[in-house]
């Protein structure tokens, strides 16, 4: 293969994968008033497509509580929720699709797939002081806060979009965010009452 041609070749090539990109990151941090909601908080882009194959999260049942006690998912994606708490466990949402998986015994898991985006809070029939919640994005760029507020979505097509949070208590704002390949988008977002 001669030089020129291999040349054009590798120009031909390079376009199109350049364009595809390895996309950009958002970062930031949400603040919380009251402070005690905070871990409580999804951030998701609302409007950005992707290439997104379904998922299998895990939320499990034990010390009466549903752990994580959040988790950030997209539509189309499955939960299984398992037991390894001492006893037997129900789980249920009146929320979005609505489900109820019946009883789930110690060892055991049962599960769910997501078809509507929204949030579903996840609650026991035998024990109502337990409370987890799934929020499911339209989009598969998404994350949950860590303790500090912290979040970081990556691989974000280029693009000007709408960055949205979601609380279990709170509200906020939806902010204009533009991504760049390669680069990270720094963003502070805030809900309260």
């Amino acid at each position: 293969m001669n030089a020129v041609f291999r040349s054009a070749l590798l120009a031909t090539i390079a376009v199109p994968m350049a364009s595809w990109g390895a996309g950009g990151t958002v970062a930031g941090k949400v603040e919380s008033t009251p402070a005690k909601y905070l871990e409580e908080t999804v951030v998701f882009i609302k409007d950005a497509k992707g290439p997104a194959a379904p998922k299998t999260e895990s939320m499990d049942q034990k010390g009466m509580k549903f752990l994580p006690h959040v988790i950030a998912i997209t539509e189309g994606d499955t939960v299984e929720f398992l037991n390894h708490d001492g006893v037997d466990h129900n789980v249920f949402s009146p929320d979005g699709e609505t489900y109820n998986l019946g009883m789930i015994k110690n060892g055991a898991k049962g599960n769910f797939t997501f078809k509507k985006a929204g949030a579903y809070s996840q609650l026991c029939s035998v024990h109502p002081e337990m409370l987890g919640y799934i929020y499911v994005s339209p989009s598969p760029f998404h994350a949950s806060v860590d303790a500090k507020g912290n979040f970081k979505i990556e691989h974000v097509p280029a693009g000007t979009y709408t960055l949205s949070v979601w609380n279990s208590h709170l509200k906020g704002a939806d902010q204009s965010i533009t991504v760049t390949d390669g680069k990270s988008t720094d963003v502070t977002l805030a809900v309260k009452r």
